[in-house]
């Protein structure tokens, strides 16, 4: 399997699925960010433009997740604390919640694991050192944001997501597949791709339910990574909801070689999230 054929082609997308449009704010973040010379000042200015996002970014550095020690007051500050990489991230996150998060597609506990989700596997790449921790924040954001788009485009989709749900694996995508010509995986990939994430993160996203893909050395070591880690942010999150983690049951093994952990490892860094999943992360 080779990075292409993860990556869903456009012309796969049904009709009534609708892609929505790279936000603007994040379309000019992007532009500057990957200039050679970004300019700090210049995208804390940019952020700043957006009083609303600029709150919630503060916000969402003052969180317990990431438990500094004082409190930060301007975005400058948050890009000097946390680094421009995890800002970009963490922006990311805030400015697709903001275009997704209303009307149909508000979905209160999607947005909940999907922030536990992103900011578990930026916690987990910089301490495996797998995967650079921005792609595995942007990954965790975005694995499952054919949900909401989903539900938008399909009536019957929650009624879908609940059958889908007592599966796991690909087994949960044949589900979505058989009821509405697609799945959230293809959808997600989709989005990630016309937003301009990352090559590799598409390709993980569009296979994040395929075990194989963590044998597959075709794939690159960073999509291979961030599959991975989303098995142990997955069993982390499904035990912070007293429940187990049908994906880790099926996968977990196959995870753990490609990380080199041991079971005592992953037990490990499951109850560190979930100390901080207790702790707030919105």
């Amino acid at each position: 399997m080779s990075e292409q054929s993860q990556t869903p082609p456009a012309a796969a997308m049904p009709l009534s699925i609708q892609i929505p449009p790279r936000p603007a704010l994040l379309m000019a973040l992007q532009h500057e960010m990957r200039k050679d010379d970004y300019n700090t000042q210049k995208i804390a200015q940019l952020i700043k433009r957006d009083a609303a996002m600029a709150g919630t970014l503060l916000k969402a550095a003052n969180s317990a997740f990431y438990g500094l020690r004082r409190e930060i007051t301007t975005v400058e500050e948050v890009i000097a604390v946390l680094g421009m990489s995890q800002c970009s991230a963490i922006l990311c996150g805030l400015v697709t919640k903001k275009a997704l998060g209303v009307g149909a597609m508000m979905m209160a506990r999607f947005w909940d694991v999907s922030e536990k989700r992103a900011r578990g596997m930026s916690f987990l790449a910089g301490e495996t050192r797998a995967v650079a921790p921005e792609a595995a924040y942007n990954f965790g954001l975005f694995c499952d944001i054919g949900i909401p788009l989903l539900k938008a485009a399909c009536p019957a989709y929650l009624e879908t997501l609940s059958l889908a749900n007592r599966e796991a694996s690909e087994r949960f995508l044949k589900v979505e597949d058989n009821q509405h010509g697609v799945n959230h995986a293809l959808v997600g990939a989709q989005l990630a791709q016309h937003w301009s994430i990352s090559a590799e993160v598409v390709a993980a996203i569009g296979a994040h339910h395929n075990h194989d893909v963590l044998y597959d050395e075709t794939v690159t070591g960073a999509t291979r990574a961030l599959v991975a880690l989303n098995h142990v942010v997955e069993k982390a999150i499904e035990e912070h909801r007293g429940a187990n983690s049908l994906e880790w049951i099926e996968g977990g093994a196959a995870a753990c070689e490609a990380l080199a952990m041991s079971s005592a490892d992953v037990d490990e860094v499951c109850e560190i999230l979930k100390s901080r999943f207790r702790g707030g992360i919105t």
